[in-house]
This record gives structure tokens, sequence and C-alpha cells, in this order.
């Protein structure tokens, strides 16, 4: 049996995971609450009812989650890090990424189930990753990741649905991250 993996940056937010062609979760607070607003930096096509939360063209969006009763907030996905483009291939100056202020998704605190894509073969392409003794990776942002982890955070694709109180699902986001 293979262990179903997901991000890094999720552990203690997870649960009900299933994976088929891509890796599936439910959102949760570290209580276990599954009832989350959803704040962002982005841009939001205006021709839709739920549009899909989009990077603008000073910055890549930023997604968290917030427990209202709390105020418990973590990050869903931040497009300046998360993803294999992010982790090996696109850089932002470090003022544009500070500057990127959350506004609430005009959704009420909604169960959130989050879909993840692994479609890159690492371990298949491993000689083409520097890969130091300690095994760490150095990401093109100067980080440095453990081989484990790159192959758990290098995923290639994102997408995040809220769940309404009728129990039906709607789609907002849908990004490509190689």
């Amino acid at each position: 049996m293979v262990a179903i993996r997901y991000p890094t940056w999720l552990e203690g937010h997870v649960k009900d995971l299933t994976s088929e062609d891509s890796t599936t979760v439910t959102l949760c607070s570290t209580t276990g609450s599954e009832l989350l607003e959803v704040w962002f930096y982005g841009d939001l096509p205006e021709d839709e009812a739920h549009p899909y939360i989009e990077s603008t063209e000073q910055a890549p969006c930023r997604i968290v989650a917030r427990v209202s009763e709390s105020g418990e907030e973590f990050l869903i996905f931040d497009g300046a890090k998360h993803g294999y483009d992010s982790m090996f291939c696109d850089t932002y100056e470090s003022d544009v990424l500070e500057n990127r202020p959350p506004k609430r998704y005009a959704i009420p605190a909604s169960k959130l189930i989050l879909e993840i894509g692994y479609g890159i073969d690492y371990e298949s392409e491993r000689d083409e990753y520097d890969i130091d003794e300690n095994g760490l990776v150095e990401l093109v942002d100067g980080r440095k990741m453990h081989w484990e982890t790159v192959k758990r955070d290098g995923i290639d694709y994102i997408a995040l649905f809220f769940v309404n109180d009728k129990g039906e699902k709607t789609q907002i986001l849908d990004a490509e991250l190689a």
C-alpha cells in the first residue's frame, strides 16, 4: 500500500485524504474545524459568480484559510513558494511578495477541498537535480530543501473548492504549477 502524500506546508491541516489521479484532501484547522474563511491576494475575473483566484500582473496569488471563531490562520497556497515552477523556475522581488494584502473571498465560512497533482517523476529525473551530501536541493530563490520534501512540495497542479450548505462543490482556484 502506497502512502498518500500531500505538501508539507499543509501538515496538521488535512483530513479525508484520497488519491486516484491526484491527491484530494479536506482542509481543517488544528482543532479539526472544517468551516474556514478564504482570504487571498490575487485577481478575480468579474464575469463569474464564483471566479477563480488568479495571480496579479505584479505578484503570484496567495491563499490563506481563517477560522472566524478562533482567528487561527494557515497558508493554503502561495504561488511564490509552492509548486515546481516556484521552486525551480520563477523568482520574485521580495518587496513585491511582502506587499500582498489579503482580502476575503465572498463566501461564508465553508468546507474546503484541495486537489493536488503529482505528475512529475522526480526519482527518474533525480540526476538532473544538484543534491548535496546532506540530501538538500537548492531552490531557485536560494532556499534549501530536503530531497524528500522536494518530492512532496513540488506539485504540478492545485485546485481549491468550497462546499456550500447544500453540499455542492464550487471551484475557486485552478493552477498549473509546472
